[in-house]
């Protein structure tokens, strides 16, 4: 059975706050933390730790990034037949998509040099996503 989710890309805290989304992506499988959390976190830090531009303030450009980021992540021979992918789609704003688990993405930096990130789930309502992480021991926060 798949874990659904949401992926919501933001321009700032007030069109977040609004839930208006320049972009939606959904992804079909893993969004639980472990897996979902925990990639997009890999992303992130990716693009953060990177010497390219990582338009994280651009919301726009940011989801199209991570839309390569999952094609790559699911496609079964990235190098000889990269279109070759499902489980990733960009969707409406307001499409059910039966997602267990919404992270919201956004382009306003914070203190680790990150996008904001908030999970929502049946667990989590709008949690910073590092604090989540942290919570269910899966990173370490510095103090």
């Amino acid at each position: 059975m798949a874990t659904r989710g949401l992926y919501k890309f933001y321009d700032n805290v007030e069109t977040f706050n609004n839930k208006k989304p320049n972009a939606v992506i959904y992804r079909h499988w893993d969004n639980y933390l472990e897996e979902g959390g925990m990639d997009l976190l890999e992303f992130l830090t990716t693009l953060r730790d990177s010497n390219f531009d990582n338009r994280f303030t651009d919301s726009s450009y940011l989801a199209s990034k991570f839309v390569v980021y999952l094609a790559r992540e699911f496609a079964d021979d990235w190098n000889n037949e990269p279109l070759d992918f499902i489980s990733v789609g960009i969707m409406p704003n307001d499409l059910d998509c039966w997602e267990e688990y919404t992270y919201h993405i956004v382009s306003e930096v914070d203190n680790s040099g990150l996008p904001k990130v908030y999970v929502s789930s049946d667990e989590y309502d709008e949690e910073y996503l590092l604090t989540a992480l942290a919570n269910e021991d899966l990173i370490q926060v510095k103090q």
